[in-house]
């Protein structure tokens, strides 16, 4: 997993959840567990597909997008604008660095971590990867219905807008990939939701895995939160979300993971 997802990275192939589904059918034939493997995972993938589809309705169903509230709120909180204190400190225009690119490739592992984890869940224990998956579909649909009740724009958005200055560090380094294999997606002829900034769920789904990764991990689990601090830090540099939008992912993240642990504790009661 570790291998291939470096190469979709290095080649510019865009990690979807249809795409990646290939990856770790291959490493259900490498533990010739296929068989099994197609009867957890297509429910759950196609769950979860059909959630980016439906992510992409939600600016229709409302148009009125929240842009000054947030700016307002995170400069009430923090006094500047965090988008705009990390990017004054990090970003030079004109000249990529190192931080960008890594930057960048955390964006790219927005669905490579949940979907890797799963199937590190599902090798060990399939109750444990029936909890998770729970959790992070409960997860999902909830931001969906909140896109939908609070559609908000994101940093970069509000700039193009001229209300902030704050850099789509994106449109730069995406550049800076090559894109040798044009592999089919389903999910990339989907439309893309813009103003699904509230909440992140850049940062909603690093915090359910770690949740997850202490429970059934124990001590272990607590290395995954190196990943979510650079998530964060990442997601507000690149002008991606704002702060706000992040504490709002975690809180939804802590949530559903309550719920998914509480629904799968009443499961097993009923089975006796």
């Amino acid at each position: 997993m570790v291998g291939m997802t470096a190469f979709m990275i290095w080649q510019g192939i865009g990690i979807a959840p249809d795409r990646y589904a290939f990856v770790l059918l291959l490493g259900s034939l490498l533990i010739k567990r296929t068989r099994s493997f197609l009867f957890d995972w297509i429910p759950f993938l196609l769950i979860l597909i059909a959630y980016d589809f439906l992510r992409g309705l939600a600016p229709y169903l409302n148009q009125h997008v929240h842009v000054l509230e947030l700016i307002n709120a995170e400069i009430a909180i923090f006094g500047v604008l965090p988008n705009t204190f990390l990017q004054s400190f990090f970003y030079h225009p004109g000249s990529l660095s190192l931080l960008d690119y890594l930057a960048t490739m955390i964006y790219f592992l927005h669905f490579a971590l949940p979907l890797s984890f799963g199937f590190i869940l599902w090798v060990t224990n399939r109750g444990y990867f029936r909890q998770f998956s729970l959790g992070i579909l409960l997860l999902s649909y909830a931001g969906w219905i909140t896109f939908v009740i609070y559609p908000a724009a994101p940093p970069w958005m509000a700039a193009q807008q001229g209300l902030i200055n704050v850099t789509k560090i994106l449109d730069k380094t995406l550049g800076m990939f090559p894109d040798k294999y044009n592999l089919p997606s389903i999910y990339h002829n989907f439309n893309p939701n813009p103003v699904a900034a509230m909440p992140s769920m850049h940062a909603a789904y690093p915090v359910l895995i770690f949740l997850f990764a202490l429970s059934f991990f124990k001590q272990k689990g607590w290395w995954f939160l190196l990943y979510v601090l650079a998530v964060f830090f990442a997601m507000v540099y690149l002008g991606e979300h704002y702060v706000i939008d992040e504490i709002v992912g975690a809180i939804y993240a802590i949530i559903f993971f309550i719920v998914a642990k509480i629904a799968s504790s009443h499961v097993k009661f009923l089975h006796g």
